[in-house]
């Protein structure tokens, strides 16, 4: 069976709109439950493969390389992890920017034909900012003790709503500016204001873990592991999708692995749920650039 953009799209708005009854028909215990299942799941498995993903685009000899693998990509993610512990509001602060970018950069990359410009990079990073501190705000008692917990900062309401309105502005200046010469983007105006006001009111309802859960795996994840195996194999099918989970595994679980290793290192000095976001934060670092450059080839 195949699987277009439209389908795929259609298939993520009405799980999204399912996932708006969850926060009302059942517990927070439950609620975290699902969520991070998905999150290490899909979530976890469209960033942990980027070692797979740049050798085969590459077309390195596989010879010797696993081993090597798996040392450089756990290396990168613990020093992130490390960069969180000692220095944890620049590595935050650098998180936000980065999972931005990949945010918009992944929701928009296949309505721009010049996706690398200047102008396509910027409206990709206030779109997600856009997304991100709707999230935030939205939660922002929730997500102002998250913040505390991982950085020992306080930050305040009134700056996460400043931050939201400047990405809302500068994110409607870029998609008018880039909507004369993208007739794509420029139809696909009305769809994402509807996906936005579906953010809102998904964020408006949930916790911080269940709106970050829904948006990370059915909006994000989900569509990169479509344009990966596409880029892999030539189409996204379940039977493509199947060799790319066999080829992906190891490094899944290798990433799983990680992250269990780093909740038992520092469940002593920060939360669990502050250690999840730092060891997202780990993954995507590597993980942008090479969508980056998966996203060019196309």
């Amino acid at each position: 069976m195949k699987f277009n953009r439209n389908i795929l799209f259609n298939t993520i708005t009405a799980l999204t709109f399912l996932a708006l009854a969850v926060p009302i028909l059942f517990s927070q215990e439950i609620q975290y439950v699902i969520a991070f299942t998905g999150i290490f799941s899909f979530g976890i498995l469209h960033g942990s493969n980027d070692l797979f993903v740049i050798e085969t685009l590459k077309n390195k000899p596989k010879q010797n390389r696993f081993t090597r693998s798996l040392i450089t990509y756990l290396g990168v993610v613990l020093a992130f992890v490390v960069i969180f512990y000692f220095i944890p509001l620049i590595a935050l602060l650098a998180f936000v920017l980065i999972s931005g970018y990949h945010f918009g950069e992944q929701h928009f990359h296949h309505k721009i034909s010049n996706p690398s410009s200047v102008l396509a990079s910027l409206f990709y990073q206030t779109y997600g900012l856009l997304v991100l501190f709707l999230l935030l705000y939205l939660n922002s008692k929730e997500v102002i003790l998250i913040i505390q917990d991982m950085t020992g900062y306080l930050v305040t309401e009134s700056l996460l709503l400043y931050v939201l309105l400047g990405s809302l502005v500068l994110s409607f200046i870029f998609f008018v500016m880039l909507s004369k010469k993208n007739t794509a983007l420029k139809a696909s105006a009305l769809r994402n204001v509807f996906y936005l006001v579906l953010f809102s009111g998904l964020f408006y309802v949930s916790g911080v873990v269940w709106g970050f859960a829904v948006y990370f795996v059915l909006w994000h994840s989900l569509p990169s592991l479509k344009d990966q195996v596409n880029s892999l194999y030539g189409k996204f099918d379940l039977e493509n999708f199947s060799k790319y989970f066999k080829k992906a595994f190891p490094y899944w679980l290798a990433s799983i692995i990680g992250l269990c290793v780093v909740v038992w290192l520092f469940k002593d000095f920060k939360n669990f749920i502050s250690l999840v976001f730092a060891f997202i934060a780990a993954i995507t670092f590597p993980h942008v650039f090479v969508m980056r450059k998966l996203f060019g080839r196309d």
